[in-house]
């Protein structure tokens, strides 16, 4: 796929941190036999676990960024910065208590 598209690095940008999260709901809770809507309803309750959660979900993103980089896909890269870039306005609002 030899795509240099700026709406795909935005889609890969929102999806693959989405897989991240799941990623970390099933190795840390899927364990302890914590459903996916006690998972939720616990991220709903507790704010303060929001910037951590979407952290983690972002590290997903570093093979997706090697990947496009080492491929000169510049433009994918940008809509994939762009998304990590909304992610992390997110995460710190969250943090400081602004939503």
């Amino acid at each position: 796929m030899n795509r240099d598209n700026f709406l795909l690095g935005v889609f890969l940008g929102i999806v693959v941190p989405l897989f991240g999260i799941l990623l970390f709901y099933v190795l840390k809770y899927m364990p302890d036999n914590i459903s996916v809507s006690d998972f939720l309803l616990m991220i709903k309750m507790n704010h303060y676990i929001i910037p951590k959660i979407i952290s983690l979900g972002l590290i997903a993103c570093i093979p997706l960024i090697t990947y496009y980089k080492n491929r000169r896909q510049y433009t994918t890269l940008k809509g994939i910065f762009l998304s990590i870039i909304v992610y992390a306005l997110v995460a710190i609002l969250y943090k400081f208590n602004f939503l």
